[in-house]
């Protein structure tokens, strides 16, 4: 069974779902739905049947509320004091700011008329309620409480006979809490404390357990239970303006446009005592917020419990609904888009029935925010499933074309310790695609593996050729060379090369060093010098004019062309190149020793002193490279020959490098091999030098430690660790290192090339001065 790698929480995607949901959260926490939800609320509001009163009587009809306005100034006091003579039983309420002077002559005024209810002052800053008794109270009511109630100390507590101070709160949600908590007592807020003093025989109760109620408790009737929910807040159907006085000026300019109201005295002069009506409750405000007019709607949905509220069942209920909303996005991700998106509707419609059926339970749930978190996590999951389908349906196009669109891998320059596989598939997805994937498909191909033979002195490894999954896990792969270009090549230009080849020009074949799916690794020897070669052949196949082999050729005759104008002690040396009888063939120096792959294990790491030092001489020679124009794109340990007798390292196989001042290098081909390639040769990127930097200091990280930075198991993961992920220190996976070896290793794996090393002789001179800092070793 094929395993799926790179899931959704080793993406992008993930974090940007992170980040969704917390937005989210805390855009519903500041009150930013409050203009949906309140429209939410009148939509229901309007559905619903009309509520049957419980006391008739009680209910407040519009003819039964009078707004009046005044500045409450020394100057107005006769007239309020006036009209409160002409209403002795109404419940009369202040809103607004008070002067010193206007209250105190109207103190005075009711000490000598006192009235049979108090009158009701709006103040967010001074009370002077009574607080509730508990009617009944569980053990752990001030736990529960305190989740409740945010303390309101900045409220100054005072006592009055003839006025009730009491704040009108509102949450940010929107809600209406009718009481709140001060120094461990509850008390009412304004609305509660105006509907207390309609009913002056009437005792407030607070009922405390897994929901608040108020208990109306009257001498001659039973016991009246208003429930308030778990946070004793009730949704109403108003307007969603805040009415927090701290914005009077901005909501004074909102209600310019509001008709005017008719003064205290005004209403005096126009009604005589005979024309007078009759009202149960009388706002009088200075105009400067909106408190009258959401308090009107409040009394009249609180008189005839016509409210919501939320109990404690209906905000587990709530979060329930939201988790199994971001679980049921997940489990349609396998059905069409159509499917998705049909389920999707269906399940919003379902989360608003279930509204409207809590809505004449009286509980208000809240499924706007549930609905646009699920939205935006469905349009985020189905961006992800978008990604990984182009990747599947590309490599489903490489899958069926078997005959034109094959994988021929040829291995080459066994003499340098080398595997390389050239891969030319129709495949135009770049790999950057490969980073949103999850698998690599089975594909079939063939491949020489390398199995050198104890290192001795004149002696080179040879190789085995062996077929198997391409598939497999990488590590198996780490030496080989991964080319992806755009036109394929048929396993049918592939044709089997003879082994019976006794010379190519001036060269004697003296035994073969390994074999390739497309050429032969030959021993040889030019009998005029005495010299011993490496002879590597290609097998151009039968139609030389073919575009396959032409580019096949060109691919080969490069390391030559590139190798071969380099003159460098650390540089493979390239000796002759030509063709004979279809046959390529590059005549190179036949090193010694063995490759650096042989001590990239944990328990076969070569001294760190020695690392540095052989560090020092890759860089010099691929900084004599660079300035030459040669970016050699396949920095490896297989790639590099160590002689353990000279204690000297040797560049090959520069058969992928690039020569950055030709005009005429193709664009568009991704090659390296996969566990060293840089971010951006990941990405199908133009390279300069500072992508051998990366290599280079993956390959450092490998030799310090034994394990590689970047490891996956398939393309897919290799190619998003590079390019998404942080490499662990390699100080953790060797704590022997010195903190030179985490820096350099940090810097020359930077995934932003403008922070690496930027030539190859800093990334030198870091190596010299950590050597002789931390070694006391100068290189000379």
């Amino acid at each position: 069974m094929v395993k799926r790698f790179l899931p959704i929480y080793h993406t992008g995607w993930f974090y940007l779902l992170l980040l969704f949901w917390g937005f989210s959260f805390w855009y519903v926490c500041t009150g930013g739905l409050n203009q949906i939800n309140q429209l939410n609320v009148q939509w229901l509001n309007q559905l619903k049947p009309s509520p049957v009163s419980i006391d008739k009587k009680r209910a407040l009809e519009a003819s039964d509320i009078l707004t009046l306005h005044s500045n409450f100034n020394g100057q107005d006091i006769k007239s309020l004091t006036t009209f409160l003579s002409y209403y002795p039983h109404s419940q009369i309420t202040l809103l607004g700011e008070h002067s010193n002077r206007f209250m105190n002559k109207l103190e005075g005024y009711l000490s000598s008329k006192p009235r049979d209810s108090k009158i009701v002052i709006g103040s967010n800053r001074v009370s002077s309620a009574s607080p509730l008794k508990p009617q009944e109270t569980m053990p752990f009511s001030p736990l529960l409480n305190w989740f409740r109630f945010s303390s309101r100390t900045h409220i100054e507590m005072m006592n009055s006979k003839h006025f009730i101070f009491a704040p009108l709160l509102q949450s940010k949600r929107q809600a209406f809490p009718l009481v709140w908590q001060q120094k461990g007592m509850l008390f009412l807020s304004l609305p509660g404390e105006i509907m207390k003093q309609l009913s002056p025989n009437t005792n407030l109760l607070i009922q405390q357990n897994w929901q608040l109620s108020l208990i109306k408790q009257k001498s001659t009737f039973p016991l009246e239970k208003s429930p308030l929910g778990f946070f004793g807040e009730v949704f109403v159907s108003t307007n969603a303006r805040s009415i927090d006085t701290t914005n009077q000026k901005q909501n004074a300019v909102t209600d310019t446009n509001s008709p005017r109201l008719e003064t205290v005295t005004e209403f005096i002069q126009h009604h005589s005592s005979n024309t007078r009506p009759n009202y149960k409750v009388i706002f009088i405000t200075d105009g400067k917020n909106s408190q009258d007019s959401v308090l009107k709607s409040l009394l009249n949905k609180m008189m005839q419990n016509d409210y919501a509220y939320q109990s404690i069942a209906t905000h587990i209920f709530t979060w329930f609904l939201l988790f199994l909303s971001v679980t049921f996005t997940w489990f349609i991700a396998r059905l069409s888009l159509k499917q998705q998106s049909i389920s999707v509707l269906s399940y919003v419609f379902l989360l608003f029935m279930l509204q409207y059926f809590f809505f004449n339970q009286q509980q208000w749930l809240e499924v706007t925010p549930i609905t646009i978190i699920m939205m935006g996590t469905w349009l985020l999951l189905c961006g992800y499933q978008k990604e990984y389908k182009l990747f599947l349906s590309a490599l489903d196009e490489q899958r069926n074309s078997n005959a034109t669109e094959g994988c021929s891998l040829t291995s080459n320059n066994p003499a340098n310790g080398k595997r390389t596989s050239t891969i030319k598939s129709g495949l135009k997805t770049k790999l950057k695609n490969l980073i949103s994937t999850k698998q690599v498909p089975p594909t079939q191909v063939q491949q020489s593996n390398a199995s050198p033979e104890e290192r001795t002195r004149n002696t080179s490894y040879n190789q085995t050729s062996s077929t198997r999954d391409f598939t497999s896990t990488l590590e198996e792969d780490e030496g080989q060379t991964l080319v992806i270009v755009d036109n394929p090549v048929s396993k049918s230009a592939s044709t089997t090369q003879q082994s019976s080849v006794e010379s190519f020009g001036r060269y004697q074949v003296e035994g073969v060093l390994g074999k390739g799916a497309m050429g032969i690794v030959y021993q040889g020897v030019d009998p005029k010098i005495n010299r011993h070669v490496a002879i590597k052949t290609l097998q151009l196949g039968d139609d030389v004019d073919s575009p396959e082999s032409g580019e096949a050729k060109a691919r080969f005759f490069r390391e030559a062309q590139t190798a071969g104008g380099l003159s460098h002690a650390n540089i493979v040396t390239i000796y002759d190149v030509g063709e004979e009888n279809h046959l390529g063939y590059i005549a190179m120096d036949l090193l010694t020793g063995a490759p650096l792959s042989l001590f990239t294990q944990a328990d076969k790491i070569l001294p760190t002193p020695l690392v540095y030092q052989l560090l020092i001489q890759i860089t010099d020679a691929l900084e004599y490279a660079h300035q030459q124009n040669v970016v050699h794109r396949d920095i490896k340990p297989a790639n590099i020959i160590y002689d353990d007798d000279l204690f000297k390292v040797t560049v090959t196989d520069f058969g992928i490098a690039y020569v950055s001042d030709n005009s005429n290098t193709r664009t568009g081909i991704i090659m390296g091999s996969p566990y060293y390639m840089s971010p951006e040769q990941i990405l199908g990127l133009k390279v300069d030098g500072r992508s051998d930097i990366f290599s280079l200091g993956v390959t450092f990280y490998q030799l310090l430690c034994g394990y590689l930075p970047f490891e996956g198991e398939s393309i897919a993961t290799v190619a998003y660790q590079i390019t998404k992920a942080k490499a662990v220190a390699v100080n953790q996976r060797n704590p022997n290192l010195p903190t030179s070896a985490m820096r350099i290793c940090s810097k020359a794996m930077h995934k932003d090339i403008d922070k690496r090393f930027q030539s190859m002789s800093e990334f030198k001179l870091a190596l010299t001065n950590a050597l002789k800092r931390d070694f006391k070793v100068t290189v000379n």
